[in-house]
């Protein structure tokens, strides 16, 4: 017990003290919990998180808004007319006085034109397939198979190429619609389609005149 004693000196202890101190700080240094008041600016970085480690649930709602996400890191978003287009979907609503045409839509060789006239005392709202190859097939009012030479031709007369229409006496008020009706392809492969619930067709709706309406859809 005496050369135990003998040797204990001063050195002896205060190295021992040091030692604990240490030991005892690091402990408690990792026993405390960190939080951001201990982060310094900028030391966690996108490199230092871990893959997947921020989910859904760790972010705060209403945390990340418009202002908080970079533009570059999202895509051109269309608008509904540019998502329409390329969808090939060609949406209409044609207002014509008596006498007056308008294309809808054009695919290739193939069209569909709106009319509005009168016909020995009645008023007519009209769709119209036309194409500018011949051997072109159809389905409307008027059919065109391909069987036997039936086809729609660029020499086709206009009250044989009627898509949809709606006739009445001149001057009534008068609205149809026809559902999902009819298709026209040409011999090049483009083809037009009517794709809604229905194209309307009014007459004398508002004013005097036609009222044509509902969407096209361009195929190929």
């Amino acid at each position: 017990m005496k050369q135990i004693r003998k040797r204990i000196t001063y050195a002896n202890v205060m190295s021992s003290i040091a030692v604990f101190l240490v030991l005892g700080g690091a402990t408690a240094i990792a026993a405390k919990k960190i939080g951001t008041k201990q982060l310094k600016a900028n030391a966690v970085t996108t490199g230092k998180i871990k893959k997947n480690a921020v989910t859904t649930a760790k972010i705060k709602n209403n945390a990340v808004n418009g202002a908080k996400v970079n533009e570059a890191t999202l895509g051109t978003v269309p608008s509904a007319t540019t998502a329409s287009n390329l969808a090939g979907q060609t949406p209409f609503f044609i207002r014509l006085g008596f006498g007056g045409t308008q294309t809808i839509a054009s695919n290739g060789s193939v069209s569909l034109i709106a009319v509005c006239d009168q016909k020995e005392g009645l008023d007519r709202a009209r769709i119209l397939m036309a194409t500018t190859q011949n051997g072109a097939v159809a389905e409307g009012d008027d059919s065109f198979d391909g069987e036997g030479g039936d086809f729609l031709n660029t020499t086709t007369l206009e009250e044989d190429r009627v898509f949809v229409s709606n006739t009445a006496t001149s001057g009534v008020t008068d609205v149809e619609s026809d559902i999902d009706f009819g298709f026209v392809i040409g011999p090049d492969g483009k083809m037009l389609t009517s794709n809604s619930e229905g194209i309307a067709l009014g007459l004398n709706y508002g004013n005097a005149g036609c009222v044509i309406g509902g969407i096209v859809n361009a195929i190929g």
